[in-house]
């Protein structure tokens, strides 16, 4: 089947499809927004700054290399469940002994390895499921699909806090904050597994490490508009990344809530970010679609997420706190609702490499989470330490370069 005689994706599919986009969100990022950054506080509480970063920096490479190996090979996988499947269920299942082990885990050694992997699990998931858009939902269909997988990706942390916050509420501990989201995440993963269909496609040859490598340069024609968002969306998520690694230790020192309260603040302002976020992305998915236009939408969306971070630089207040993140709703969920298939459409080779490629597109997901952290403390650290201003303005100045990088992509408007 090539990718200009795919029928239109039936709401049946569309709905498994973001079932399982929560899923993996609810598992991966709930560590990432929260709890992980409890743990690196339980056990080093005086260096949680330092430690976090290094734990956040060590996993993000590992995703890098987890998200695109397995895309490649991927795309080559033989099996009675297809070449999608198999992926799914190994990172689902794999994820949620990954999670144990980092919210049962003694120190930070077992932490390290147990967040290692989890990004190595978790990532072979991602590969997979973001394949599935190009493999089976065509072109005109791809910014509403988008929107729908944006708000998945985006109200999954919002879940995924909540169950978090009802464990400590009724006073389970760290370890069963990371367990209980892993395995929720897991079995919506598994629903997919279950009930989705791989689609047919032509045999790649053998996996080659040194294509495999080779694949990496830009080369001439759609590989530079490739490129181009690629670089854009690292751009973005880096300026998104500085907030959200840091997030639980800004509400507690810089908004003065205790620490016992950190979550409840997070789950507030995820709520208010939520709400914003689905309306947006679903109206600019739409008016995609209709203008078939993306790169306004994706210029736009990013310039008002460095708006965001901007406000976050100068707030003080939780009632500021909860604009901003109203704010950020707005440029996230537009962003992500668009973007997204703005890459399917510079995809370089869609009906054969799409979850290599899409691997390759979703380092620009991974590499900003071990680059915030690293360079996180050079901005942390003026005027003596504690400068989330300082983070958050360069932030937003991320966010500005990476909505400037959408303007030479050529083969979409």
């Amino acid at each position: 089947m090539t990718m200009t005689s795919l029928p239109p994706a039936r709401a049946a599919f569309i709905s498994l499809y973001a079932i399982g986009y929560v899923g993996s969100y609810i598992a991966l990022i709930t560590p990432v927004a929260a709890t992980l950054a409890f743990k690196v506080g339980e056990l080093d509480p005086e260096g949680k700054e330092t430690s976090l970063g290094l734990i956040a920096a060590i996993g993000a490479l590992v995703a890098i290399v987890s998200n695109a190996l397995t895309g490649a090979l991927s795309d080559r996988t033989r099996s009675g469940l297809g070449r999608r499947r198999p992926w799914i269920i190994a990172g689902a299942l794999g994820g949620v002994v990954a999670l144990s082990i980092v919210g049962f885990a003694p120190n930070l050694v077992v932490v390290t390895i147990g967040w290692i992997l989890s990004q190595l699990t978790l990532n072979m998931v991602l590969a997979a499921l973001q394949a599935l858009l190009p493999d089976q939902v065509p072109l005109e269909q791809r910014g509403r699909v988008s929107a729908v997988l944006g708000i998945s990706q985006q109200v999954s942390p919002l879940l995924g806090i909540g169950l978090a916050y009802g464990v400590q509420a009724a006073g389970g501990g760290i370890g069963l904050m990371f367990l209980i989201p892993g395995i929720v995440g897991a079995l919506l993963l598994l629903l997919l597994a279950w009930k989705v269909k791989d689609v047919p496609h032509e045999t790649l040859g053998a996996f080659s490490l040194g294509e495999f490598i080779r694949s990496f340069a830009v080369e001439r024609g759609k590989r530079y508009d490739y490129g181009w968002t690629w670089f854009g969306r690292f751009f973005v998520i880096l300026g998104f990344a500085v907030y959200t690694t840091y997030q639980p230790y800004f509400i507690a020192d810089r908004l003065g809530v205790p620490e016992d309260g950190v979550l409840l603040q997070q789950l507030i302002a995820l709520i208010i970010f939520a709400v914003v976020l689905t309306a947006s992305a679903v109206v600019c998915g739409r008016l995609s679609d209709r203008t078939q236009r993306r790169k306004p939408f994706v210029f736009g969306a990013a310039a008002v997420v460095g708006v965001g971070l901007t406000m976050l630089a100068l707030t003080t207040t939780l009632p500021v706190f909860y604009v901003a993140a109203a704010v950020m709703g707005v440029g996230i969920g537009a962003y992500f609702a668009v973007d997204l298939a703005l890459i399917t459409d510079v995809l370089p080779d869609k009906e054969h490499k799409a979850a290599k490629d899409m691997g390759i597109f979703n380092i620009a997901n991974s590499l900003p989470q071990s680059v915030a952290p690293a360079i996180a403390p050079i901005f942390l650290l003026i005027g003596g330490g504690g400068n989330y201003t300082a983070l958050f303005i360069a932030g937003g100045v991320f966010a500005l370069i990476g909505a400037l990088l959408i303007a030479p992509i050529r083969a979409v408007k």
